[in-house]
């Protein structure tokens, strides 16, 4: 669960609390986004904010402020941290602290489909594989991508 409450906006009607049970919570002026913000000043994809196990990021393309510092790139979030991005400014109200790891979650799905559903496990297992040959290595940290 992650709550956000979008502070400032030229869509007056966007301003307003949102409670979201998504691991990845996609902001921007393009319908498609988990919030649509219609403001023809932002881009379609402002950002991304990603739930991980106990940590909540936000991914940005462009500089934004992170309580009032300038930032680039990517971020580690708190409660109560305000962002500020182009014309839109939100705040990170809360989100679930969960204690487990998502790669224990990920390991025990594969260990579930691989009696229920056979082929899927196989399909995931040569994906992986694949993976690995096409770049020579293996990525502990592909999940968190």
């Amino acid at each position: 669960m992650i709550h956000i409450q979008v502070l400032d906006s030229l869509d007056l009607l966007s301003i307003g609390h949102y409670t979201l049970n998504l691991p990845r919570v996609f902001i921007g002026s393009s319908i498609h986004n988990n919030i649509p913000i219609e403001d023809t000043t932002l881009d379609l994809y402002v950002g991304v904010i990603k739930h991980m196990a106990n940590s909540l990021t936000f991914v940005c393309t462009q500089p934004f402020k992170l309580n009032e510092k300038r930032i680039e790139g990517i971020v580690k979030l708190n409660k109560n941290d305000i962002i500020e991005v182009q014309n839109l400014k939100f705040k990170i109200v809360d989100f679930d602290e969960n204690k487990h790891n998502d790669h224990e979650d990920y390991y025990q799905y594969l260990e579930d489909i691989k009696h229920k559903d056979p082929k899927k496990y196989k399909l995931i297992q040569a994906l992986e594989q694949h993976y690995i040959k096409l770049t020579g290595q293996y990525d502990n940290d592909l999940l968190d991508e």
